[in-house]
């Protein structure tokens, strides 16, 4: 690997002041309007600068509407060559995440801007990784991020499940395809002592939701003795684990009579009892158990995001308005929510304001007992607030 640097003279970017500002405070993403000098074409590594000259780090530009991401210091003024920049900041997200990285363990080893690589997310369950491309800059290097991380986590396979529309802005190609080894259909990863078959193909994201490492372990703790209702549940994570910290039984609900399949067959393969599985459409399913009078002492509600962008959030915050209130409906007395947005654009305060609507009027009092969001793997860049995608609340019946 070389580590000579070339000059930075012509790999240079002048921000603005008024942007200057906002990057000195941590912001990472900037338009074209905000670019003072330097050629945002074609898309590279570059240097950035103050209004004043000063040193501001790393980028990566492009020429769609978001034509800078900050990617971080560097030392020295000059520009490190790709594989050196690319070996460095990998190198330093697996160390951070060295508790995870087990034989059978899944976690997230590159978490885009919070670990200095904007546009790249890197997952690990066991000996496959799973990468997602959104940046030209990264794209274009993966002939060396692929072979590094192949051989720093001796890797049988290496997926690109770049499937996603925010490809597009960037003129990339939505696609999903083997990197390096082998096609390796079905892993299986442990987490908190449950095993859980992930898809790197097919499976939703990178094939799991490892985001949710932190409220599964919730649900189990909280699920000794009760009935469970988990909404939205996908392959049954929150559900197995619902069983596994002894629940009396869970009842999975989601519209893909595939993901129940797979609920049920992870049901069997960790011998647990008590899974029922529905395929329905959940605002139609809760109403209709409402009516029947059925209650649940342990709800978790986990949609999909209702608000891809700023333009959804109105339509959205019907629709988690109206979910809550029909899932606190269902709320036996004592019994504990475990309620969900993974939408960026929904902020946490109102988010709670949303909740706290969803309550109004009800015969009974709530109390919000826990806020959690995505586990450690997941860093939140506190001055980049879209990083904190995932907020979750618990909330329990008062009587």
């Amino acid at each position: 690997m070389s580590s000579e640097p070339v000059e930075s003279t012509t790999a240079a970017i002048r921000l603005s002041a008024k942007a200057s500002g906002f990057a000195r405070r941590g912001q990472p993403w900037f338009y074209g309007n905000e670019i003072e000098a330097g050629p945002l074409a074609p898309s590279r590594l570059v240097r950035v600068h103050d209004e004043g000259g000063r040193d501001l780090g790393l980028g990566f530009t492009s020429t769609s509407k978001l034509a800078l991401r900050l990617a971080g210091p560097w030392p020295g003024d000059a520009l490190p060559d790709r594989e050196a920049f690319f070996h460095v900041r990998l190198q330093a997200a697996i160390e951070r995440r060295a508790s995870w990285l087990g034989p059978e363990d899944g976690a997230r080893l590159v978490h885009g801007e919070a670990d200095g690589i904007p546009g790249l997310v890197v997952d690990r369950y066991g000996k496959v990784l799973v990468l997602q491309s959104t940046s030209v800059v990264v794209e274009e290097a993966l002939s060396a991020i692929v072979p590094f991380l192949a051989e720093r986590l001796h890797a049988d396979s290496v997926v690109a499940r770049n499937d996603l529309a925010a490809r597009k802005h960037e003129g990339l190609p939505e696609e999903v395809r083997l990197l390096h080894g082998r096609r390796i259909e079905e892993v299986t990863i442990v987490e908190h002592g449950v095993r859980h078959t992930v898809r790197p193909f097919s499976g939703h994201k990178t094939g799991f939701y490892l985001d949710q490492r932190p409220a599964r372990a919730l649900v189990r703790e909280l699920a000794k003795g009760r009935r469970v209702l988990d909404l939205f549940c996908y392959q049954g994570g929150f559900s197995l684990n619902a069983l596994a910290g002894g629940a009396v039984s869970a009842v999975a609900v989601d519209q893909s009579g595939a993901a129940l399949q797979q609920a049920a067959a992870g049901a069997q393969a960790n011998g647990l009892r008590g899974l029922f599985t529905h395929e329905a459409n959940v605002f139609d399913f809760v109403r209709e158990q409402r009516e029947k009078n059925e209650q649940y002492d342990l709800i978790v509600l986990d949609p999909p995001a209702f608000a891809k962008s700023r333009r959804e959030l109105e339509g959205a915050e019907r629709g988690y308005r109206d979910l809550n209130r029909q899932a606190l409906r269902l709320l036996a007395p004592h019994g504990f929510l475990v309620t969900c947005t993974c939408s960026h654009h929904m902020v946490l305060p109102r988010f709670e304001e949303l909740v706290r609507q969803s309550a109004a009027g009800l015969p009974f009092r709530l109390a919000l007992r826990q806020r959690l969001g995505a586990g450690p793997d997941h860093p939140v860049w506190i001055t980049h607030p879209e990083s904190e995608y995932l907020k979750v609340l618990l909330l329990q019946r008062m009587d």
